[in-house]
């Protein structure tokens, strides 16, 4: 039976700065990095801290062997390569000034964006199409969200007619409710007397 792997007896730095990132951890993988450190130093098993934190006992030792080569700054991920950024500064610049200006102004029959319409204005202008839900995250990142428009006839009617009828509702409105009953009421209210 191999003998059982337990971290580094700590610091008292160490103690509180992974104490701090266990706690506080810019995200949750360091957090639980530091929290399988954490209970190595409290005596618990390679085994023990894999079922408690649900990962394999290899990525502990991994973990051990970063924080005994580079003390807790090892925690932390390091950039890895992968596919370029496709959503470029320039992609992003494009598209917030796209939004921001009325599609007509750009020769669309219509006037108000949706998520569908920028993907493909922005896959015409930058040939690059993004998912909806990337668009949507840089909306977010941007500070940009879509609203509903509000569609009203304020343009079609007579603003003469209008003003003219907001008059009389707002003295109607001052004036006291007395109802005048009306001829069929007084009928009705005398037939119900007499049953």
């Amino acid at each position: 039976m191999k003998p059982q792997r337990f971290i580094r007896i700590l610091t008292d730095i160490e103690s509180q700065e992974v104490e701090q990132l266990y706690r506080r951890g810019p995200n949750n993988r360091i957090g639980k990095r530091a929290h399988a450190i954490r209970l190595s130093a409290m005596g618990y098993t390679v085994t023990h801290i894999a079922e408690i934190l649900g990962c394999n006992r290899q990525s502990i030792h991994n973990w051990f062997d970063l924080f005994e080569a580079q003390g807790y700054q090892g925690l932390y991920e390091k950039p890895r390569s992968g596919r370029p950024v496709t959503a470029t500064v320039d992609y992003r610049t494009q598209l917030v000034e796209a939004i921001k200006t009325n599609p007509r102004k750009m020769g669309y029959p219509f006037t108000v964006w949706t998520l569908t319409r920028i993907r493909a204005h922005m896959a015409r202008e930058m040939r690059i199409l993004l998912s909806e839900s990337r668009v949507r995250q840089i909306m977010k990142e941007e500070g940009l969200v879509f609203k509903r428009p509000k569609h009203t006839l304020a343009q079609k009617r007579d603003k003469d007619a209008f003003a003219e009828v907001q008059d009389i509702l707002e003295k109607v409105k001052k004036s006291p409710w007395n109802p005048v009953p009306s001829k069929n009421f007084i009928q009705w209210e005398y037939e119900i007397q007499n049953r």
